[in-house]
This record gives structure tokens, sequence and C-alpha cells, in this order.
């Protein structure tokens, strides 16, 4: 019987990956999707601010009484214990292998509190187990990837892959055949995250209808195209539609190819 993953946003988390994979399976762009010609544009996105830092202290209500001191038993139990008490031993412990532990979890976690208490645990992890100020920056997943990127010397405890495919597999059986003890890759395996949907749940566009570029009237000046030629033939793929698909399979001047985003 597998193991299921008890942890007080487990439901939280599915809803998510049930809103994510809905949203990308109704998603209709409009139609046709490829223009006969060329184009090309530039967009930007506006920036974004934050507050300078924030404090938190995680609860101590929940004892950590009976849990594991092995780092690999204590990944482990993560995925049927209590994950207020794993984190904070886990930040108590000062071993900075839990690090991308937590970060799983600060991945498919929504909830303000309970992503500022993983963000808490794993800053106490490197600046020590009094530090309660956490810099509202940290608070942030993406910023805590950049920074693991930037520590090499980091890396989690024995057993980590076979544990995250367990993991992956309580949010897609499919995501988990990808990850497995011993499994060979070219990247840390701390960079393969979760993207929000289900194994093959952005469908991808298998020739799409072509209209002449004077009738695409859907076209807006600054919209971005992709641009394939091939034999004197030439199609413009319109990145905004492109964007919930991913990639586009398609002929071009007799040649076929896949466009991927």
């Amino acid at each position: 019987m597998k193991r299921t993953i008890r942890y007080w946003w487990t439901g939280l988390v599915l809803l998510f990956g049930l809103a994510a994979c809905t949203s990308s399976a109704t998603a209709k762009p409009p139609d046709p999707i490829a223009i006969s010609g060329r184009a090309a544009a530039t967009e930007s996105a506006p920036p974004t601010g934050a507050p300078d830092e924030m404090s938190f202290e995680s609860s101590s209500a929940t004892p950590a009484i009976g849990l594991p001191d092995d780092p690999t038993e204590l990944m482990r139990a993560t995925l049927d214990g209590n994950m207020t008490a794993i984190a904070r031993k886990m930040a108590d412990s000062g071993n900075q292998s839990y690090i991308p532990v937590l970060l799983e979890f600060m991945r498919i976690e929504w909830n303000s509190d309970a992503r500022i208490a993983l963000a808490s645990s794993i800053n106490r992890l490197v600046e020590g187990p009094d530090e309660v100020q956490i810099p509202a920056e940290r608070t942030d997943w993406g910023w805590w990837i950049e920074w693991l990127g930037r520590n090499p010397q980091v890396n989690p405890p024995k057993g980590y892959d076979g544990w995250k495919g367990e993991l992956f597999s309580a949010l897609d059986p499919g995501l988990g055949s990808f990850l497995y003890e011993g499994v060979k890759t070219e990247i840390r395996l701390e960079e393969i995250v979760w993207g929000g949907v289900a194994k093959d749940g952005i469908p991808d566009l298998r020739n799409p209808p072509v209209i002449p570029a004077n009738e695409a009237w859907y076209m807006r000046p600054a919209d971005r195209v992709f641009g394939v030629s091939f034999n004197g033939e030439d199609r413009a793929y319109p990145l905004r539609i492109l964007n919930a698909h991913e990639m586009a399979n398609d002929v071009v001047g007799g040649v076929a190819f896949a466009l991927a985003y």
C-alpha cells in the first residue's frame, strides 16, 4: 500500500493541483493559431515589490518526541509524519542537508502562513537556530532555489532520489516514475520541480489550422510570435497562444518539426 503524505496543508496542495490541471485542460486559444507570414514584437512584465523583512517564530505546541535523529529517516518521516514537528526538528539540528527537503514542501505550499513557517525553518538552518527575523525575499521559494544553486556544498540526505519519487507520486503517480533510488541525472535532483500539473496535463498543438497574416484579427501589434521557415514557406506561432500548450507539432514546407517553448 502506498504511503500518503500527511501534513497540515495536504488538502490545499491537491486542490491547487486539480485547479492547475483543469485550467490547462479547458483553456481554448483562438483559432487558427498559425499565421502564414512573419512578425516580431517585444513585451515586458511590471516590477513587483515587497516589505523589507518579516518576523516569524514557529510554533512549539507540537513536540518533536519520537522523531528519528538519522537524516535519511527524518526525511522519510515527512511522507507520513507531523510536518510541524519535523520542520522544527530539522531547523534545530543545524544540518543544512535538510534545506532541499524543506524546499520541496515550500514549492507545493501556497498558504502564506505555512510558506513563512517553512522559510523560517530553512532560514534558521542558514543563520542559526535562534534566528527568528527573516527578510521578506526569503519567504519566496525562488529566492531559496537560487541560493541553493550558489551553494553546491549543500546536499540532501542519502536516499533523497527515492524519497523525492515517492513525494511526487503523492502529487501524481505518473510523476513518481521519473525519480527512483539510483536514478542518473545530468543536473542536481534539487532542480527537478513539480510544474503544477499532472503528467501529460498540458496538451501539445498538432497540425494547427493556418490563415493568412492579414486575416489574423486577434493579433495585437506588440504580440510576440515564433517564426519558422522551410523551403520558402513561412509560418508564425503566437506566443500567447502557444504558451498554454508549450509545444507545437506541425509540417511547414514539407518538413515535420516540433516547436518547444
